[in-house]
């Protein structure tokens, strides 16, 4: 196994970051940052949500931590051979527009990790941009 990091592009942001913070921190808002075309049985909770990604097994994420407005730390389970954290960062000040990224953790067979490499890659970059276009009130 080799650990690994995936950090997305950086996103000027249409929401103050207080909103996105408070906005993501709910679970029924999840979906709405993830590739619907890669998506399916997206089920939440108040604690976590569920949902399979189009070719992989189902998996649950949890939020494992957070900072008021700098940033969210969700962590997966349910993948046997794939587990990672998905960390969320808000930057500048809270009370107005700034900038998101997301960082993807992971830890992977090194031939797996260069087959989902891409994937990966272009699921950060996604739930990233699709953050920053949120415009919330």
């Amino acid at each position: 196994m080799a650990v690994f990091t995936i950090v997305s592009n950086t996103n000027k942001t249409h929401s103050t970051l207080e909103n996105l913070f408070v906005f993501l921190s709910d679970f029924k808002n999840f979906a709405s940052v993830l590739p619907e075309d890669k998506i399916e049985n997206f089920t939440y909770t108040s604690s976590e949500c569920s949902f399979n990604i189009k070719g992989i097994t189902p998996m649950t994420i949890k939020k494992t931590d957070s900072k008021t407005y700098e940033f969210i730390l969700f962590s997966s389970e349910g993948l046997a051979k794939f587990n990672f954290s998905l960390k969320v960062f808000f930057i500048g000040n809270s009370s107005e527009n700034g900038e998101c990224k997301v960082e993807l953790l992971g830890d992977l067979n090194p031939f797996i990790r260069v087959m989902a490499e891409k994937q990966l890659t272009a699921l950060t970059n996604t739930m990233s941009l699709r953050l920053s276009e949120l415009i919330l009130d």
